[in-house]
């Protein structure tokens, strides 16, 4: 019989390339429940973080949270854990975001998170460096998971100017236009960014579709990413499956994310003069090839099957 994992969110490309090709055997990964006829592909916000959803029965043997829980006060985060803790069900949770990159005030952040830590039976994370914070603030060990590949890479890097991509001015992004000034990079900005961006910008763009996307930053031998705040990117993982490059701000664990690899800078945060340092360093430097593919699925296959064994052994261990 086959083990029944919801993840939180399913369809995002983190959590499907935490699978095996074709799935497991013996573990099958629920799709994301249809939150928006009119747009099926949409998972956010995830119904099963009401306690409302649970008064259907639901055939789930495990919940694995990544990230979409934001958005939930402290008391709602508290009741979801309390009613998986009711049905039995275990719950794993991957640490990406110590700090969130789209708030402004962590606060709640922080609380809910620490939260869900204590009411996991299992934590992963993403690099050493967000383990350390995870053990010293929370007294948990996170079990590191390297960031799987995002896309095979198969592409020979450009020689022209760095590449910055705004998918839109969040709010961990820097908004300073001399921040790019300094840099002096090739931006690229959606439609609807804030006008004194746009003014910066060689051209703004629609969408990309990925493809597109890839061969966007291809044609660039270093991606900045402009942060001011965050933890772990799947930017740089993308950027790096690609060959490309990538200069990251020494806040949150970016620097750590993938260690070892020569094609990982870092530059002070918001320091666009220090960023073109960088820049032009790893120009220098050429190339670099690209990170090893490093297979997880044994990884979290490993921790769902031993998660639900612990606790079948904890329910036995109460009944007698």
């Amino acid at each position: 019989m086959s083990t029944r994992v919801m993840a939180i969110p399913a369809g995002h490309p983190y959590p499907r390339a935490l699978q095996p090709e074709g799935g497991w055997v013996d573990i099958t990964v629920l799709p994301d429940p249809v939150v928006n006829p009119d747009d099926p592909s949409q998972w956010w916000p995830h119904p099963a973080f009401t306690p409302q959803w649970w008064e259907t029965p639901r055939d789930i043997d495990l919940v694995h949270v990544h990230f979409g829980f934001e958005h939930l006060t402290y008391e709602e985060t508290a009741l979801f854990t309390e009613v998986l803790r009711e049905n039995g069900i275990p719950l794993v949770l991957t640490v990406h975001d110590l700090d969130n990159p789209h708030l402004e005030d962590q606060t709640d952040y922080h609380r809910q998170l620490r939260l869900l830590i204590d009411a996991a039976v299992h934590v992963f994370t993403l690099s050493e460096g967000a383990g350390e914070v995870v053990d010293k603030q929370c007294g948990r060990r996170a079990e590191v998971t390297p960031h799987p590949a995002i896309t095979a890479g198969h592409t020979t890097p450009g020689t022209g100017r760095a590449g910055v991509f705004l998918k839109s001015v969040r709010a961990n992004v820097v908004t300073d236009p001399q921040f790019y000034r300094d840099l002096g990079a090739e931006l690229y900005i959606h439609h609807g960014a804030e006008p004194n961006l746009e003014n910066l910008a060689d051209h703004i763009h629609a969408p990309m579709d990925d493809q597109t996307l890839y061969a966007a930053i291809a044609h660039h031998p270093v991606v900045v990413l402009p942060y001011l705040r965050g933890t772990h990117s799947g930017w740089l993982r993308m950027c790096r499956d690609l060959g490309v490059s990538v200069a990251v701000p020494d806040c949150g664990c970016y620097d750590s994310q993938m260690p070892g690899d020569a094609g990982v800078a870092t530059y002070r945060t918001g320091d666009g003069r220090d960023a073109a340092r960088v820049v032009e360093q790893l120009k220098r430097q050429g190339p670099v090839p690209t990170p090893p593919i490093i297979d997880v699925s044994a990884q979290h296959r490993r921790v769902y099957l031993t998660s639900l064994k612990s606790l079948n052994s904890l329910n036995s261990a109460g009944a007698r």
